[in-house]
């Protein structure tokens, strides 16, 4: 009775067949989905499988991996346990043995492991013999192809480090910019150039988000409706929208002023910047504005959250809503040190806080250099605006244009018979996967920007002519923000969250202030 590691009764010896190419660039290379390489190899074995009248009984492929190490090649893996289990193969046949390591201790390793199994490696390229000379050899070349692995890549390494050095780009551009390969002075040239498509709106991203009116999902919004997508993959080929990570990061990448890093040290790129020192600088400040102000856009928003402090323990007020018996909400301002047991200042309400603030600023008085300088600020802001909102809405337009052009054509494709049905359910699929923007001139999105500025340029009137400026609650919609007295905010139901609308300014004689 045959034990199961022991080997069966055979006249023909039993071997394994190992193909490996180091990236997935060489598969896909040719008509065989294959490429060149793996053919190339398998043929080779199986000529040396024939001269050892072995019958290859198994192969394993392994398509784009690395042979510096062996922990992250599954089909190698793969064999060496089915060897190590079953022990029924006399060879195992590589087409040369940098195809099998390029790392003298897997080397070592994998000669031990071959030997326990009962098992012998064969190199189609490479002396091979069982004997004290053959491991001398064997080892001499192990040695060999890890100093050929190691230089190449430390030449590599170094030239694409020249590369970016010299302003170039060594990997996949990021999203608003496309890899490129032009002709210079008779040479071949891989650079970046801006995408014609996506680049104009990751510029019409900084711009609005340079605002401060827009948080990141109101942004991620506003860019989709435009026609921001990623671009097409084999999974997603339609792209997606860009995610909140992706959209953190991009406004916080340097490249898109214009520069490169590597190794922690910056230099000038070649590539066209898609936005200017001042805009980009502007959104920085932004960033750290929100990230330090604590202003976070979910759960309640309030346009005096994270400015409004303590006098007595210097924390940060925040807001916490309250639901009496009856079910009404309350919502109200408290000291950040009661949660650390540190401060005794009361709960406020909403109403008080901002009245607080209003009875301040009626104190403030600008001079009128000042008073200009920022009425003229405000005014560029405004014109910037109302052109950036001008390029989103023509992009949003655009965008729904272009998509019923796609709705018309895909309904004639879904009447006509002789379409194959199957191509039809990949088109339905990714033009659901496309979501049709809404649009809406009027909607606060397009016109927030210019109802502040207006709001502001009235508060500067106001102390121009040096009356104070208060603020009476307009007609109410929706919920008030509490329950027990009028006040000048009003509760706005916004999706997920809430949010009080800012306050509208009204003039009021009263004493000018001495």
């Amino acid at each position: 009775m045959t034990r199961h590691h022991d080997r069966p009764t055979t006249t023909r010896k039993r071997a394994f067949a190992y193909l490996r190419v180091s990236s997935a660039g060489q598969v896909n290379t040719d008509y065989d989905p294959e490429g060149i390489s793996l053919p190339a190899q398998r043929a080779a074995v199986q000529r040396r499988a024939a001269e050892l009248d072995a019958e290859i009984i198994a192969e394993f492929v392994e398509p784009g991996r690395s042979a510096t190490t062996v922990d992250r090649r599954p089909e190698f893996q793969a064999m060496m346990a089915r060897l190590k289990a079953e022990r029924d193969v006399d060879y195992v046949i590589v087409y040369a043995r940098s195809r099998l390591h390029r790392n003298s201790i897997d080397a070592a390793i994998t000669k031990r492991d071959l030997r326990t199994a009962g098992a012998t490696l064969i190199s189609v390229m490479d002396y091979t013999e069982d004997s004290a000379i053959g491991d001398l050899v064997a080892t001499v070349l192990d040695g060999v192809n890890e100093y050929q692995s190691r230089a190449a890549g430390a030449d590599i390494a170094y030239k694409m480090g020249q590369k970016i050095i010299n302003g170039g780009l060594v990997s996949k551009a990021p999203i608003g910019y496309l890899n490129v390969r032009e002709r210079f002075e008779g040479r071949e040239v891989r650079t970046v150039k801006v995408d014609p498509e996506r680049g104009p709106l990751i510029r019409t991203a900084f711009e609005l988000y340079a605002t401060g009116d827009y948080g990141f999902h109101a942004l991620i919004e506003a860019l989709t409706n435009a026609g921001l997508r990623t671009r097409p993959t084999k999974r997603f080929p339609a792209g997606t929208p860009i995610s909140i990570n992706s959209l953190g990061n991009l406004l916080r990448d340097r490249f898109y002023r214009g520069f490169v890093s590597y190794k922690g040290q910056e230099y000038q790129g070649r590539h066209e910047p898609l936005v200017s020192e001042e805009l980009f600088n502007e959104v920085q400040r932004m960033l750290e504005r929100k990230r330090a102000g604590g202003i976070r856009e979910r759960n309640h928003s309030h346009y005096l959250k994270g400015v409004v402090w303590c006098h007595r323990c210097q924390g940060r007020l925040m807001i916490m809503r309250g639901k009496s018996h009856t079910g009404s909400l309350y919502f109200y301002y408290f000291c950040q040190g009661r949660q650390r047991h540190t401060c005794d200042l009361p709960y406020l309400p909403i109403a008080k806080v901002e009245t607080a603030v209003i009875d301040n600023y009626a104190t403030v008085m600008l001079s009128s250099g000042l008073r200009e300088r920022i009425t003229t600020r405000v005014g560029e802001v405004l014109n910037h605006s109302e052109t950036t909102r001008a390029e989103v809405q023509q992009r949003t337009r655009v965008q729904l244009a272009k998509l019923d052009v796609q709705e018309d054509r895909f309904l004639d494709l879904v009447g006509d018979p002789d379409w194959p049905q199957d191509k039809i359910a990949q088109r339905r699929s990714a033009r659901s996967a496309t979501n049709r923007p809404s649009y809406d001139a009027n909607s606060a999105t397009y016109r927030g920007p210019a109802r502040r500025a207006r709001h502001c340029k009235s508060c500067l009137t106001c102390s121009k002519i040096r009356r104070r400026c208060t603020a009476r609650p307009p007609r109410r919609r929706g919920r008030p923000s509490t329950g027990r007295s009028s006040t000048a905010s009003t509760w706005t139901p916004t999706g997920k969250g809430r949010s009080w609308r800012p306050m509208s300014c009204n003039r009021r004689s009263s004493p000018s202030p001495r």
